[in-house]
């Protein structure tokens, strides 16, 4: 039995030269704009946290430690723990009066992170209207939530440098760069900052010029006016990437979405394999539920025709793992003569050394230029002699998401969408501090 692989090749090449656009458009990264400090906005720092005893009090303080110019506040929504996270986040809010503790009852606790952040939403929306003294009568345009997982530390600048872009008033949303603060305590947790140091910087830069950006759930700035505008529950009930949804619907909604490259948050990168699995399971599961917004994305009048492009392109490339999978797969069953896989890719260049040089360089450019962004960007770099290994072990560690979206197909089979959350370890190390 004959297989053209020729069209998936040359998918592929045209893959590989929008990932090599992406890469010369970010190239020089996002400048910060420039902000008087009497425009800073109120920040409110919102924590959701569920069983965090082993973070939460590292966490708190340093949020109440960040650095702005401007009003500082946070918020911890205890989603009914079992743990001594309510208690301890308590016992700190008896002593600064920046800090504030709300426990979610059993009875409507665990529903997801999204169920959290819009019990915040409503909190804050009551407490705006209510003239509360603790939101110090700013209006919902200078009211920016902070979003941070129970497990994050801003880096020094966050703040100040993410709310800069909230000067122009189309900002509606802020993401800033992850980094993983584990990155040298395991072979997964430096494959995770590499994915997202290398990987996501590269793309998120180039998509800030392009106005595409992706929100990420740690280290999310939104303005509180851009989440009036889309109704009761800005944070979609029962969605899987709540973050992922948000910004299709802010974008949809007309306003603009920037990404922070000179800040960021760093969290803690999963060691072991299984649950590392389950969350880029639950990723992918999110990813595929957010295709019900294609339509309307395409039909948007509120976007230019590149953005739409360029998330509708964002939002299908999480097939692409498994359509490069299963080529693998019928390259094997070629090497065992079961199948006859054929290729007329580049016909002129033959079949010789040439060919495949020019093939190894197409198919591992990708993991060059994550490579390049990593070493750029990341606290602790590689050293020169590691890249070829690094190189190999970031493929092979790509594929992860093949298998995650396999058992996410079967979940949506199944008709399972329960939200898992993502287990902790005890804090070794503080944030990290660039050098």
């Amino acid at each position: 039995m004959h297989i053209d692989l020729t069209r998936f090749s040359e998918a592929m090449t045209a893959i590989v030269l929008y990932y090599l656009f992406l890469f010369l458009l970010g190239f020089r990264g996002v400048r910060v704009p420039i902000v008087a400090e009497s425009h800073r906005p109120l920040i409110v720092i919102v924590v959701p946290a569920r069983n965090e005893e082993f973070v939460i009090e590292s966490t708190i303080c340093s949020a109440l430690q960040s650095a702005h110019k401007g009003l500082l506040r946070v918020l911890v929504l205890d989603d009914a723990s079992t743990d001594r996270t309510g208690e301890l986040a308590g016992r700190m809010a008896e002593e600064d009066m920046r800090l504030r503790v709300v426990r979610r009852p059993p009875e409507v606790g665990g529903r997801g992170k999204s169920e959290v952040l819009n019990h915040a939403y409503t909190l804050l929306s009551r407490w705006r209207e209510d003239a509360d003294p603790w939101l110090a009568g700013y209006s919902a345009s200078r009211i920016v939530l902070c979003i941070l997982d129970a497990d994050g530390r801003l880096s020094p600048e966050a703040l100040r440098d993410a709310t800069a872009y909230f000067c122009s008033r189309r900002v509606g949303a802020v993401q800033v760069a992850v980094k993983i603060r584990n990155s040298q305590g395991s072979l997964l947790a430096r494959m995770q900052d590499m994915e997202f140091v290398g990987f996501s910087y590269m793309v998120q830069t180039a998509r800030d010029r392009l106005g595409s950006v992706g929100l990420g759930g740690n280290g999310q700035f939104t303005r509180m006016s851009a989440l009036d505008t889309l109704g009761e529950y800005p944070w979609r009930p029962g969605a899987l990437t709540e973050d992922l949804d948000l910004g299709l619907r802010m974008m949809m909604a007309g306003w603009r979405l920037r990404f922070c490259s000179t800040s960021w948050v760093d969290q803690q990168g999963l060691p072991h394999l299984r649950p590392l699995l389950r969350q880029r399971t639950r990723w992918a599961q999110g990813h595929y539920q957010c295709w019900r917004h294609i339509p309307t994305l395409l039909r948007s009048r509120r976007m230019w025709i590149i953005n739409r492009l360029d998330t509708f392109g964002y939002l299908l490339l999480i097939c692409m793992v498994m359509i490069v999978t299963g080529a693998l797969g019928i390259r094997a069953l070629g090497a065992l003569g079961v199948l006859v896989p054929t290729n007329q890719f580049l016909p002129w260049l033959g079949t010789g050394f040439v060919y495949r040089a020019t093939i190894f360089f197409v198919s591992f450019l990708p993991i060059l230029l994550t490579l390049v962004t990593y070493q750029r960007h990341a606290v602790n770099r590689l050293r020169w002699w590691e890249w070829p290994l690094y190189a190999v072990l970031f493929a092979a560690f790509v594929y992860l998401w093949a298998l995650a979206t396999l058992r996410a197909w079967i979940r949506s089979l199944l008709h399972r969408g329960n939200w898992v959350k993502t287990p902790r370890i005890a804090n070794t190390k503080g944030a990290l501090i660039p050098r």
